[in-house]
């Protein structure tokens, strides 16, 4: 029989995690909802030359936040960093939404990226912390679903808000969202730290080189190939700052009291395979996202329209692998659904390496679906992973890894295969220059996917059609490299071991004991 308390502490259950998915939905979907509506912010404020950065510079912003509190989170205690980074976070959007030129806009979107990079690991932990494991098949599809949601309608939705409304309103909806959040988890997120009793440490020269390392390799990554060439000097300094800064910071976490990342994290087999596996799946995620869109407009002969065609497959079923794996968890170790998510991904992408030019669309889908499921399987798998296998007292910036190592996998894989990319097309068209009638400057102009992308307008059809299969070629030769990432992924699981999910092991409380003890 159903008492009061028991109902009650469902409510709160219910309305907590209700705040935080709608907190893991606006922080992703911050990521891409400007893109659509950039070429209107620009002819508004001018300053062509800074419109990459408002994506970058969230990107970089929340990445290198999210270690740090994640382990500040661990010391201190969830409430306080979720509520600093939802201020944070609804504080930048809100300046977005007043931003009179573009250096503005990218300096108030990088005050928006720290505010996501305190909300996405303290909700992540949250939201696994008090998932309850009877009720866990519901909530991860719910997370999953969100997070999926929120990468397939940011683009669509920020065209419908600058189309009927105004593009600053892309930034003012987060706003009665965010005021929701607050006071809902004021209400019911109790401040108690999961180290009671235990006086904090803040290891403050660790947090430092932390962010200046994956600042430099971040930039020196992301300008490598594009802004600048590897050789350029900008490039190798960011790179060269980056490594130093990565080896100090190593040092000084192997002598910190209470270490910003503990190393002691890695001595279990479960957690470093993990995360290697997951840098593997940020190499193969965001490098399909990259280059699908890109192969089927250039080489398919498809549109905006059909990219979208063939993405939205993909991220419906990343929700669908991560419902499949609920099941999975429970029968199968750890090492045997990593190794399954990277199986179904990588067969995926070798399926596109062979994929004829005139493939049938539903078997695009298909593939598409393949690449969502395994992409999704290990979305959950490794949260789940991670989460159950560390301790309390440092399960926030456990948890925090996973996303981190996501994103530096995604940079660190996108860099890589653009890299390949570019220099397979440049090869090809030097080759092909004579059949395509193509002088040296017209080769090195073309050799960027983009530009040869836009390059239709009056060329004779056979060499149009010889163009999209150069496109082709280098695109399907690059993928060999996210294969390749998808065969390590499998190596890493294997050398986790046998351990496997555990009911016993779950920090998860009862609702009952949610309500009661506020124990968050």
């Amino acid at each position: 029989m159903t008492t009061e308390s028991d109902k009650l502490s469902k409510s709160r259950l219910n309305w907590m995690m209700g705040a935080l998915l709608v907190t893991i939905f606006l922080t992703q979907l911050d990521q891409t909802i400007v893109s659509t509506a950039l070429p209107t912010i620009v002819s508004k404020l001018q300053g062509f030359e800074h419109m990459s950065w408002v994506f970058t510079v969230y990107m970089l912003a929340s990445t290198v936040m999210m270690p740090i509190a994640g382990k500040l989170s661990d010391l201190y205690g969830r409430k306080i960093f979720f509520m600093l980074g939802l201020l944070l976070f609804m504080g930048g959007s809100a300046l977005c939404g007043v931003a009179g030129s573009m250096l503005q806009l990218v300096l108030y979107r990088g005050i928006q990226g720290i505010g996501a990079g305190f909300l996405l690991p303290v909700t992540f932990t949250l939201v696994f912390s008090i998932m309850p494991k009877e009720r866990a098949g519901i909530y991860q599809t719910l997370y999953m679903g969100v997070f999926a949601l929120s990468s397939v309608v940011g683009p669509a939705l920020g065209a419908v808000i600058t189309a009927f409304l105004d593009w600053r309103w892309i930034f003012f909806i987060n706003l009665p969202f965010g005021i929701a959040i607050f006071f809902v988890m004021n209400r019911l997120l109790s401040g108690v730290k999961p180290n009671a009793g235990v006086k904090p440490s803040v290891d403050w020269a660790g947090a430092a080189l932390l962010s200046v390392s994956t600042l430099a390799l971040l930039l020196g990554l992301k300008m490598g190939g594009e802004e600048y060439g590897w050789q350029s000097v900008r490039v190798i300094s960011l790179l060269a700052l980056g490594a130093a800064a990565a080896v100090c910071f190593t040092v000084v976490q192997l002598r910190a009291k209470e270490p910003i990342l503990p190393f002691e994290l890695f001595r279990s087999k479960v957690i470093s395979g993990t995360l290697m596996a997951t840098f593997v799946q940020g190499i193969m995620m965001y490098g399909a996202l990259v280059y699908i869109p890109l192969f089927v407009q250039g080489s398919l002969g498809g549109d905006v329209g059909d990219s979208g065609g063939a993405l939205t497959p993909l991220m419906f079923c990343v929700m669908i692998g991560a419902t499949f794996s609920s099941s999975l968890i429970k029968r199968w170790s750890w090492r045997f659904n990593i190794a399954l998510s990277m199986l179904f991904t990588g067969a995926g992408l070798l399926m596109v390496i062979y994929m004829p030019y005139d493939v049938n669309p539903w078997l695009m889908r298909l593939i598409m679906a393949l690449i969502g499921i395994g992409i999704g399987i290990m979305m959950m798998v490794g949260q789940m992973a991670v989460s159950m296998s560390a301790d309390e007292q440092i399960k926030g910036v456990a948890t925090s890894t996973v996303g981190f190592s996501r994103s530096i996998g995604g940079v660190f894989g996108t860099a890589v295969l653009t890299s390949i990319v570019n220099s397979r097309l440049s090869a090809l068209l030097m080759e092909k220059a004579g059949q395509l009638e193509l002088s040296p400057d017209g080769v090195e102009r073309l050799a960027d996917p983009q530009a040869l992308l836009q390059a239709d307008s009056g060329l004779p059809a056979e060499t149009l059609q010889l163009l999209r299969a150069t496109l082709g070629e280098s695109v399907q030769f690059g993928f060999w490299f996210l294969v390749a990432a998808a065969v390590l992924g499998i190596a890493a699981a294997v050398w986790m071991g046998s351990a496997r999910f555990e009911a016993g092991r779950s920090s998860v409380q009862k609702p009952e004991k949610l309500a009661g003890s506020h124990m968050l």
